[in-house]
């Protein structure tokens, strides 16, 4: 019997034909799990921020006044990329992608870990867009009657702003075509000093999310809305942080993995 090898597999190597072969069935829970291996049908990129942020593959922005420090590889136990908002009120760190490549027609997905030091003043907004007419600031200009700015077309992304009249998290929609829509996300604030993890899912002007406050999963559901970007229009990944009072905030990532199907 010849060693185990791609060679002689009689499915299309490390795809979804050959993931359910082996792994009983379709179900795509299972699947799912497998998706950095089946590179025949799957692109995956991970971050684990072990190392010098690559400007290559993230490019880091702030807001003007106050001292931010935008996000850059730190030494701690693990490795993050940490950044802070500085201390001048609306103050902002921010991390995106410069490549512009998702098409929502390819069904993309995001997952973020990070964490703030405090969440009193406070905003973010992370998700998938189109290029922002300035990367330091957020692509919704209003959570309460839902909004979108700053050059911006197309989004997905959970945002929260303590300054609005909605101060908790919400899912914000927009594309092309149609309005801007949000489902409110139960009464999600995040915990401080504790990680978040996001999971967003774009399909052709709708989108998805579930959030994990420490190994709590919000409202013990997903959320979704009925408008994101559209299909055709080329999105990135994205992390903004702001602060809304003369408290800075200190943002650590420690992975941003995003993956897509192929379209060939």
């Amino acid at each position: 019997m010849p060693n185990p090898s791609p060679m002689y597999l009689s499915q299309m190597a490390f795809s979804r034909e050959h993931g359910r072969s082996m792994f009983g069935g379709t179900d795509p829970k299972k699947l799912a799990m497998l998706i950095p291996n089946l590179i025949s049908d799957y692109g995956w990129i991970v971050t684990e921020f072990d190392k010098t942020i690559q400007s290559a593959e993230w490019t880091t922005a702030v807001s003007a006044g106050g001292g931010p420090t935008a996000f850059a590889y730190s030494a701690v136990r693990g490795g993050t990329g940490q950044g802070a908002t500085g201390t001048t009120d609306n103050d902002v760190t921010a991390i995106y992608r410069a490549q512009t490549f998702l098409d929502p027609a390819d069904n993309p997905f995001l997952i973020v870990r990070w964490k703030a030091n405090a969440v009193t003043g406070f905003s973010f907004d992370i998700g998938f867009s189109d290029p922002k007419a300035d990367e330091a600031l957020p692509g919704v200009t209003d959570v309460d009657t839902p909004a979108v700015g700053n050059g911006v077309t197309d989004i997905l992304c959970v945002h929260m702003d303590t300054d609005q009249t909605l101060t908790t998290g919400a899912l914000v929609g927009d594309g092309t075509t149609g309005a801007a829509v949000k489902t409110d996300i139960s009464t999600y604030t995040p915990t401080a000093a504790t990680y978040q993890t996001l999971v967003l899912g774009v399909r052709p002007n709708l989108g998805f999310v579930a959030c994990w406050d420490g190994e709590g999963l919000v409202g013990n559901r997903r959320y979704s809305v009925s408008n994101g970007p559209d299909s055709g229009v080329l999105v990135r990944p994205y992390a903004l942080f702001r602060t809304r009072n003369t408290t800075t905030k200190t943002i650590d990532i420690d992975f941003i993995g995003f993956g897509w199907e192929r379209n060939d």
